[in-house]
């Protein structure tokens, strides 16, 4: 039970379309746009200005850009802030290939980041985006300026392999649907979340495919990311929930050092925005 509870909880490019009406923001104008993936179309929030270098957000498994919501308003008062939908995740396109390896969704990264014209930047990943960020970190060093894992997935491969697979029996499984993904995302959530947190968790998992769901998962604990991550000798910072001490979390990870924020869930970023801003704001400070 340790084990598939740690899974839980640990758990585009040319410019391919005209960008969608501009959408006023606290701090702006929101551009949403569609980004052209390697497997499709992949949906963008691209906003801010001032001094600062770019920072790029991606969310974890089951959600989308907008969980980044109080971080992209928050940011973009000093710098430019952009945040995607993950392939198959909110309005971007899943793979027609059913391809959901690590590294092809980094490669949807690359491809937002090459897309805009963004040649150095921040990168900020939660959950499973752990492994799309490490898995950049070893693709493309040079254009990095910090990573920061949020509560993030490390290195799953050394967990038990016949506790991996009996999950993962479960979750591929044609009895696996909608109904039992919102169930687990229900327990994964836990206790902490304020209200607002578990409502836009469970929304999210609600209009998540549950076959995209085992693929990825699926995925992410083959995916090793040790020499990836040896690959990119900058700052590396893995913000996580106090008292989580599950051995595959980013902060495992070579090189990586870590920082909690106490009472908050899986998904601190909606619980406790300011604590993770100011995280943030430090780790960038200067940059």
């Amino acid at each position: 039970m340790r084990i598939r509870t740690g899974l839980f909880a640990a758990c585009a490019g040319i410019l391919a379309c005209a960008s969608a009406e501009p959408k006023p923001t606290g701090t702006g104008v929101e551009r949403l746009m569609f980004v052209q993936g390697p497997a499709g179309r992949l949906r963008v929030s691209d906003g801010g200005q001032g001094p600062g270098l770019p920072v790029v957000f991606v969310h974890g498994l089951g959600s989308n850009f907008l969980v980044w919501r109080e971080q992209l308003d928050h940011f973009r008062k000093t710098r430019r802030a952009v945040a995607y939908d993950q392939r198959a995740h909110g309005e971007s396109d899943a793979p027609k290939d059913g391809d959901y390896r690590i590294e092809s969704m980094a490669a949807d990264l690359r491809a937002v980041v090459a897309g805009l014209g963004i040649e150095r930047f921040f990168l900020v990943g939660h959950s499973m985006a752990g492994t799309v960020l490490s898995a950049y970190e070893g693709r493309y060093p040079d254009s990095l300026a910090g990573v920061v894992y949020v509560d993030a997935v490390g290195d799953m491969t050394q967990l038990d392999r016949d506790a991996v697979a009996a999950i993962e029996k479960r979750e591929s499984s044609s009895d696996y649907g909608s109904k039992e993904l919102v169930a687990d995302y229900t327990r994964m959530v836990g206790p902490k979340a304020r209200p607002e947190t578990r409502q836009a968790v469970l929304d999210a998992a609600s209009r998540f495919s549950p076959r995209a769901f085992a693929a990825i998962r699926s995925n992410m604990v083959r995916y090793d990311p040790r020499l990836d991550v040896e690959r990119y000798r900058g700052p590396k910072l893995a913000v996580e929930v106090q008292g989580n001490e599950f051995p595959g979390m980013a902060s495992r990870l070579p090189g990586v050092k870590r920082e909690t924020i106490a009472e908050v869930s899986h998904w601190l970023m909606l619980d406790n925005p300011r604590a993770l801003d100011e995280k943030l704001d430090a780790f960038f400070a200067g940059r």
